[in-house]
């Protein structure tokens, strides 16, 4: 009993001793994670609305869902774009993405993934540059349909083949922000 009891002990410090370890890890990690965070949200703006002078947050009080986030492109002083943060769930989970909208035109001017948990290889593809592509110049005055041929239609984008879900979650996304963006910001082209 007495040799139980000494184990016990033993391991409860070095328990202790691992979790303030790592406690103090991520306290001079945290910020360096953040600050790294930070710019690749920036990078994103920049890839979705290029050009802007600053982008601006907007107190977005919309429903809760989708949507986690609404962002104003500021150009000579001027709202020219609204870039949203949507979180749909996919496959592998949540898929954040941003999407930006030019606010004179009414058009998607591209999608970012910042995360997502797909399957590589199939709906992983989604990160891709050919993907986002087939968004971008698209109307925020229609609602967008997902199709697996090639688009004969200014309202339908082709999906990620043998990524129906993935392919679905992404577009749910880009329609719940164009949908937000079409009553909210008067953009449609």
């Amino acid at each position: 009993m007495k040799k139980v009891a000494k184990l016990t002990l033993f391991l409860l410090l070095v328990t202790g001793i691992c979790g303030a370890a790592l406690g103090y890890v991520n306290s001079i990690t945290a910020p360096v994670i953040a600050m790294q965070d930070e710019e690749k949200l920036l990078r994103g703006y920049e890839e979705v609305y290029p050009g802007a002078d600053e982008y601006r947050p907007l107190g977005y009080d919309g429903p809760e869902g989708v949507i986690a986030g609404v962002v104003a492109a500021i150009k000579d002083g001027q709202v020219a774009g609204v870039l949203y943060m949507v979180e749909p769930k996919g496959y592998g989970g949540e898929i954040a993405m941003l999407v930006g909208f030019d606010a004179a035109m009414g058009k998607i001017t591209g999608l970012k993934i910042l995360s997502q948990g797909e399957t590589p290889g199939l709906g992983g593809n989604c990160v891709q540059p050919w993907f986002a592509g087939r968004f971008a110049g698209k109307s925020a005055g229609r609602e967008l349909r997902l199709v697996k041929v090639e688009t004969s239609a200014e309202d339908e984008v082709q999906g990620i083949t043998a990524s129906t879900i993935t392919s679905a979650a992404v577009l749910a996304g880009v329609n719940a922000a164009r949908a937000d963006f079409a009553a909210n910001y008067g953009g449609v082209g």
